[in-house]
């Protein structure tokens, strides 16, 4: 039940709490694992203690969604406090932050690690419940976090923003093991059908189904046949398994579900590029399976809401949340060779950052423990 130090096939990349789990290693301090898997459970590991405890009420809406986040949140400060915790490191999506306040009060250091952004990238909250939980939220940040955790730089400006430049950020980048990446075979020539790969939840806030609806535009309208691979599962499935099936889509749009990584590895190698049409109801924090297509050697083409596209510079090609828009800028990327190769160079600029353990988070979670126990 503990983190594995060996690289598990299910996941692509190092996976956040093996990274913890070594952090704490590392620092030769004991921790508190607890993970929200619905499935209750719990094992030790010398000082490192790993709890599985299931989050309340997992498919609650409205009032009763709200009052699950709570008791979840109560619940952890409990535990947290109970262990003794001088630091509590939370990811978010765990509940709303300012449910965390009395854990700070408490004289825990607070860090919240931001996996998923407060909001969508260029669309902040304007209905009236979220703008108030965002003022919550606002106050935390201003008055209980020292410093934290974002994975990207999008992440870093909402916190600033959050806590009016009060809370110090520290950036890191999801890792990779590097010789994964290297055995794959380079980017195919653009010489036949234009394949494209779409990896992730297969939900309509993921925007795949705009995805869709763009590759059939493409066969309709060009000289060029495009297949799409969807990797992935979600609840979405069946609706996309209907909508391929009344619309005739079957031979251009293949669903493999979600893979382990050899096979998903296997899906990059074959394709030209990969597609991330997240849509602006989504709080993206990086999409990780931009960092993997660059690995792979691959170019993105993604919307607006992926703050990966700063990352990725010009190996990332922005398209709005559009069929017509998705499909114009797949058009300009695989259908012109100069900007085919140029996109395909970008990606080397930008690989090292995934691979080097200095930009992960094991690496700033001992600088941040450090820090303090030095102050």
């Amino acid at each position: 039940m503990a983190p594995r130090r060996a690289h598990p096939p299910s996941e692509t990349s190092l996976t956040f709490t093996g990274q913890t789990y070594e952090a704490a290693r590392r620092l030769g301090v004991p921790g508190l694992f607890v993970s929200s898997n619905a499935r209750r459970a719990e094992a030790s590991d010398g000082a490192l203690k790993v709890v599985n405890r299931p989050a309340p009420w997992p498919s609650a809406r409205g009032v009763a969604y709200h009052l699950a986040k709570a008791l979840h949140a109560a619940r952890l400060t409990w535990s947290a406090l109970r262990f003794r915790a001088t630091h509590a490191l939370i990811d978010s999506g765990t509940a709303h932050w300012f449910l965390f306040a009395p854990l700070a009060w408490a004289g825990v250091q607070v860090i919240p690690n931001l996996h998923n952004t407060r909001w969508p990238a260029g669309h902040r909250p304007t209905g009236r419940m979220a703008r108030g939980l965002l003022r919550l939220d606002s106050l935390f940040f201003r008055h209980c976090v020292k410093v934290a955790l974002a994975v990207s730089p999008e992440g870093a400006r909402q916190v600033a923003e959050l806590s009016q430049g009060r809370t110090r950020t520290r950036e890191y980048r999801a890792q990779f093991v590097e010789s994964d990446f290297t055995a794959l075979p380079p980017a195919p020539p653009l010489d036949g059908p234009r394949r494209l790969l779409f990896a992730g939840r297969v939900e309509r806030d993921k925007g795949v189904f705009d995805l869709v609806e763009a590759v059939a535009r493409l066969n309709r309208d060009g000289a060029v046949r495009y297949t799409l691979e969807v990797c992935g599962a979600g609840s979405a499935v069946p609706e996309l398994e209907a909508l391929l099936r009344d619309r005739g889509l079957a031979d251009q749009v293949r669903l493999r579900g979600r893979l382990k990584r050899p096979d998903l590895l296997q899906a990059y190698a074959h394709c030209h590029a990969v597609v991330v049409p997240t849509g602006p109801t989504f709080n993206e924090g990086f999409a990780m399976v931009c960092a993997e297509a660059a690995l792979a050697g691959r170019p993105v083409v993604g919307s607006r809401v992926v703050p990966a596209g700063e990352v990725l510079g010009a190996a990332f090609k922005t398209a709005e949340n559009d069929p017509d828009d998705i499909a114009r800028v797949l058009r300009q990327l695989l259908e012109d060779p100069h900007a085919y190769a140029a996109a395909i160079a970008a990606t080397v600029r930008v690989r090292p950052q995934f691979v080097d353990r200095a930009n992960g988070l094991t690496a700033a979670l001992v600088s941040l423990l450090n820090v303090d126990r030095n102050e």
